[in-house]
């Protein structure tokens, strides 16, 4: 209905794609403990090489292959720094990021100097039978082979993580290292294999936006890197809590692309407003009178102005810049608001120190 129609749910698991693939990876690593605030750079990086890939063979699948292998070396890059020589991974991940940003953008110019080369798109996934049911066929059963792809990897993550004895020998690695160590599962060995295995998916996820899209921007990832490690707090460190939040962020982010196009703010806006209010009550599944009077004040202010704005239905417009911050504040208040205190892996972006250790 409105703007929630077919379009849009096409839109938002287009959107989404990218970052489940890199929050996947992602969530593998910091089950380890490994925190890779890289991960916008191993994005970028896959984006850029995974089109110079496929500009230079004419091929989809080369071009993956490149995006990939840039990803993991980004990423081995990040391991070798924040692993093996314990460095702060954060400030490793935003010096990889930053060595992306400079490294694509001047390699772009140097190889694209003339008019903006355009690839040609590949032609989505259609299903037989199922692409044909009227309303939604055409947006769940003839996407990009990349959106199926995506439900693939995080069903994997969620098997290898929750179903196998190296998924608990990497879950341990995050919780308690020197226990997983002294069982005779190398904390380093787990650590880079998931950091690697992060980049590469991170790449992957880099290369649908340029290749999807047939053209390479300076910074297009655009935060999506970002993004996708708020999903994985988001999610609790889930398998199927991070593709949730891969589904609401991408959600968000078709809504605003949508709604730059509309002449006025459509009801749809003002009755999700409205509801957010509910849903933080549902989401921190707690009573009522054990949240604070401020939470509860500002809940109810929430709630009433959305509840006035869809009665009223003021005619009025937002400029289009404002809409395009809306995937970001909804990030910055479900993380603030919705998740409370959070589990997480114990020794997340903590270097583990055993000399011994190969």
């Amino acid at each position: 209905m409105g703007v929630f129609d077919a379009f849009w749910l096409a839109t938002t698991l287009r959107l989404s794609t990218p970052l489940i693939l890199a929050s996947s990876g992602e969530l593998l690593a910091e089950r380890t403990g490994v925190l890779n605030i890289g991960l916008e750079g191993f994005m970028l990086a896959g984006a850029f090489f995974g089109f110079l890939g496929t500009y230079l063979s004419g091929s989809f699948l080369v071009g993956v292959v490149f995006a990939i292998v840039a990803g993991v070396i980004f990423a081995a890059a990040m391991a070798f720094l924040s692993i093996r020589l314990s460095a702060d991974q954060i400030v490793v991940g935003i010096g990889i990021n930053i060595l992306a940003l400079g490294l694509t953008s001047f390699v772009f110019r140097e190889v694209f100097s003339g008019p903006q080369v355009l690839l040609e798109r590949p032609a989505p996934w259609r299903w037989p039978l199922l692409s044909d049911i009227p309303g939604v066929g055409e947006a769940l059963f003839a996407q990009p082979g990349w959106v199926y792809v995506a439900g693939v990897v995080v069903l994997a993550v969620w098997f290898v993580l929750q179903r196998t004895t190296w998924g608990l020998s990497m879950r341990a690695t995050g919780e308690l290292p020197e226990a997983a160590d002294t069982a005779g599962s190398s904390v380093f060995r787990n650590r880079w294999i998931a950091t690697l295995v992060a980049g590469g998916l991170a790449g992957a996820g880099g290369s649908f936006l340029s290749i999807e899209l047939g053209v390479f921007i300076e910074g297009m990832t655009n935060g999506r890197g970002y993004l996708a490690l708020a999903a994985v707090i988001f999610g609790r460190w889930r398998a199927p809590g991070v593709l949730l939040a891969c589904l609401l962020f991408g959600g968000a982010d078709a809504m605003q692309l949508r709604l730059q196009a509309e002449a006025t703010v459509p009801l749809e806006v003002w009755l999700v407003l409205a509801l957010l209010g509910p849903a933080y009550l549902l989401i921190r599944r707690r009573s009522v009178r054990s949240h604070h009077p401020l939470a509860l004040a500002a809940v109810g202010c929430v709630t009433a102005i959305g509840g006035a704005l869809a009665v009223t239905q003021p005619q009025f417009t937002l400029p289009a810049q404002l809409w395009r911050t809306f995937p970001f504040v909804l990030t910055i208040v479900v993380l603030a608001g919705f998740i409370g205190r959070s589990w997480m892996p114990s020794t997340l972006a903590i270097p583990y120190n055993r000399e011994s250790d190969t």
